[in-house]
C-alpha cells in the first residue's frame, strides 16, 4: 500500500512541476560536445528547452559548474554554443539552467 502511495505522490509532483515550467521541454537525441574547466566533453541531449537542458554523460561534474553547451538550439535547429549552470546531477547526467 505505501509503495502505491509514494507512486501516486511522484506522479503528482511530475504532474505539477510541468505545469510550472516556464519553458516547454523538448525530447532530443543529439550528440553533442560542451566545455567545463577547459576540457572538451562528449555527450546526448536528451531534451531541451529555452531555459536548459539535460545531457547524458559519464562524466563527474559539481552542481554550480560553469559549462558551455553545443547544440540545436538556435530557432531554426541550427548548433550553436549556450553558456550555462548545472543545476541537477543523477546517475545518468546533468541538468544546465543557460544563462542569458
Amino acid at each position: 500500500m505505501r509503495q502505491r502511495k509514494t507512486q501516486d505522490e511522484r506522479r503528482l509532483r511530475r504532474s505539477q512541476n510541468k505545469k510550472m515550467r516556464r519553458h516547454v521541454r523538448t525530447q532530443c537525441a543529439e550528440d553533442t560536445h560542451f566545455v567545463t574547466q577547459r576540457r572538451l566533453f562528449e555527450g546526448r541531449i536528451i531534451n531541451r528547452s529555452a531555459g536548459g537542458t539535460y545531457i547524458q554523460s559519464r562524466a563527474q561534474f559539481y552542481i554550480g559548474q560553469d559549462v558551455v553547451v553545443a547544440g540545436p538550439f538556435a530557432e531554426d535547429q541550427s548548433e550553436m554554443k549556450r553558456h550555462g549552470k548545472i543545476v541537477r546531477l543523477d546517475a545518468q547526467g546533468f541538468a544546465v539552467r543557460f544563462l542569458f
